[in-house]
């Protein structure tokens, strides 16, 4: 079973953050990934998920983030 809590601070899991299974306005239930209690993001696959408490961990750790820009038609 997928581990909970995926993020860790010093070694130790970071309980803020979680990975559940939930329904969220899909026909299946997806990986819902929070923190604090607040949404994050959602995926159909595990791994997704984990990759996106990572990334909110570094951002909020004040790493440089790279967004994608559209183009304009």
């Amino acid at each position: 079973m997928p581990a909970n809590h995926p993020v860790t601070n010093d070694g130790r899991p970071d309980r803020r953050y979680t990975i559940t299974t939930e329904f969220c306005g899909y026909p299946e239930a997806r990986f819902v990934a929070r923190f604090c209690g607040d949404f994050i993001g959602q995926s159909l696959f595990y791994s997704s998920a984990v990759a996106k408490a990572v990334g909110h961990n570094a951002a909020r750790k004040g790493a440089l983030v790279i967004t994608e820009v559209p183009a304009h038609a």
